[in-house]
C-alpha cells in the first residue's frame, strides 16, 4: 500500500525515543490500515497495542486502541455499532487532556450520526471537533470536512458543500491520507448519483448528468485500485454505478450489478436501502420485459419499505414502485405508492431546510 500517511507514521515510529508515544503512533497507523480496508492486519496490529494499554495503563493510547477498534467495526459494516467504541475513545482522549485526539473522536462519532441523520448529535460534535482541532490536526479536519460537505450537499447547499470538500481535500493531502482521499471521491459519486437517481424516479431523469456522473464513478473505482482501497467495496458499484445505468437505460448491467453486490451490501450496513436497490431492479425487469421478475422485486421492496429512514430514499422507493405497479396495470397499487412519494418527497424538502438551519447554527461564530 502506497501512502505517505503510513510512510510518515513509519518513520515516526522508528524515531520515537518515548515508548509510550511509539505505541500511539503505532495505533494511529493500525488506523490507517483499517481505512484502507486492511483489516486483517489492522486487527494483528491491534491486539498488540491492546495488550501494551492494558500494561501501561495510559488514559491516551487506551483512547487510540478504541479509536481504532472503532475503526475497524466501521469497515467492516457502516452500521452504528461502533459508537459505543468512539464514545469510549472520546472519554478516554478527554481523561488524557489530549484536545487533538477529542477532536478526532467527535469526528468519527459525528460521521456514524451522520450516516444515522441523528442531526442534533451530529451538529453538537461538529462544532465542539471544529473548536478543539489545532491548525496541525489535519486527520480530525479532513474527517470534519467530509461529514459537513456531505451534510449540506444532503441539505441541498451545494455551495458550501464545494467548499467543504476542497476543506478536507486540502487536509487529505497534507495529511497524506489516501483512505480520505477515496472516501471523498466516493461520497461526492454516490450522493451525487442518489439525487439524480431520486429525480429519475419521478421521470425528470437527466441524460447528460447521469453520463458524466457514471465517469465520475468509473474514475472513484480506478482511483481506489491504485490506491489500494478496498473498504466497503459496495459503495460503488450500488450507491453510484447501477442506479446511474438504470437512469441510463442500461437495464441489464444494472441487474447484474444489483444481482452481484445487494447481499454483500446488506452485510456492510446499506440494509436499510434495500428496499430502493430491489425496486429500481424491478424497474430494469419491466423495461426488459420480464414481468414476472418485476412483480417479485416489487413485492420484496414494498416488504422492507419501512426499513429506510431517509427520506429521499422513502421518495425513489414508492415513486419507482408507482411506476412499476402502473406498468404492471396495477393501478390501485400505483396510486397508493405515488401519494406516499410525493409525501416522502416533502418530507425530504422539509427535513433539508432543517439541516440547513441546524449546520448554519452549529457552524456560527466559528469563521
Amino acid at each position: 500500500m502506497a501512502s505517505r500517511l503510513v510512510e510518515r507514521l513509519d518513520a515516526a515510529i522508528a524515531a520515537a525515543e518515548d515508548p509510550l508515544l511509539r505505541e500511539c503512533l503505532k495505533a494511529e497507523r493500525a488506523g490507517a490500515l483499517a481505512r484502507h480496508g486492511m483489516l486483517d492486519d489492522a486487527r494483528f496490529a491491534l491486539a498488540g497495542l491492546r495488550s501494551q494499554a492494558q500494561r501501561r495503563r495510559s488514559p491516551r493510547l487506551a483512547a487510540w486502541v478504541s479509536l481504532v477498534d472503532g475503526q475497524i467495526d466501521h469497515f467492516v459494516s457502516i452500521t452504528p455499532k461502533a459508537m459505543d467504541k468512539f464514545r469510549q475513545a472520546h472519554d478516554l482522549a478527554c481523561e488524557a487532556g489530549d484536545g487533538d485526539l477529542q477532536a478526532l473522536t467527535l469526528a468519527w462519532m459525528a460521521t456514524l450520526n451522520f450516516n444515522a441523520s441523528r442531526l442534533p448529535a451530529m451538529a453538537a460534535q461538529l462544532r465542539e471537533a471544529l473548536q478543539l482541532a489545532t491548525s496541525q490536526n489535519h486527520a480530525a479536519k479532513a474527517r470534519l470536512g467530509l461529514v459537513l460537505a456531505d451534510a449540506h450537499r444532503f441539505a441541498g447547499d451545494d455551495s458550501r458543500s464545494q467548499l467543504w470538500y476542497q476543506f478536507a481535500r486540502e487536509h487529505a493531502i497534507a495529511e497524506g491520507d489516501t483512505s480520505m482521499m477515496s472516501a471523498l471521491l466516493h461520497n461526492i459519486s454516490a450522493m451525487r448519483a442518489g439525487r439524480i437517481g431520486l429525480d429519475d424516479c419521478f421521470d425528470r431523469g437527466d441524460m447528460e448528468a447521469a453520463h458524466r456522473a457514471l465517469l465520475e464513478a468509473e474514475s472513484t473505482a480506478n482511483y481506489d485500485w491504485g490506491a489500494g482501497a478496498s473498504a466497503l467495496k459496495t459503495m460503488v458499484p450500488l450507491q453510484a454505478r447501477a442506479q446511474l445505468l438504470v437512469v441510463l437505460g442500461r437495464w441489464d448491467e444494472a441487474v447484474a450489478l444489483f444481482d452481484s453486490h445487494l447481499a454483500r451490501a446488506k452485510t456492510e450496513g446499506l440494509a436499510h436501502r434495500e428496499a430502493r436497490f430491489v425496486a429500481e431492479r424491478a424497474w430494469c425487469h419491466l423495461r426488459r420485459d420480464r414481468p414476472r421478475e418485476a412483480l417479485k422485486d416489487a413485492k420484496q421492496a414494498a416488504k422492507c419499505i419501512d426499513a429506510q429512514f431517509d427520506p429521499d430514499d422513502c421518495a425513489a422507493t414508492h415513486a419507482r414502485l408507482a411506476r412499476v405497479w402502473r406498468e404492471l396495470s396495477r393501478e390501485d397499487e400505483a396510486l397508493q405508492h405515488q401519494a406516499l412519494a410525493d409525501q416522502a418527497l416533502a418530507a425530504y424538502r422539509a427535513e433539508q431546510q432543517r439541516w440547513r438551519e441546524a449546520l448554519a447554527q452549529a457552524l456560527e461564530g466559528l469563521g
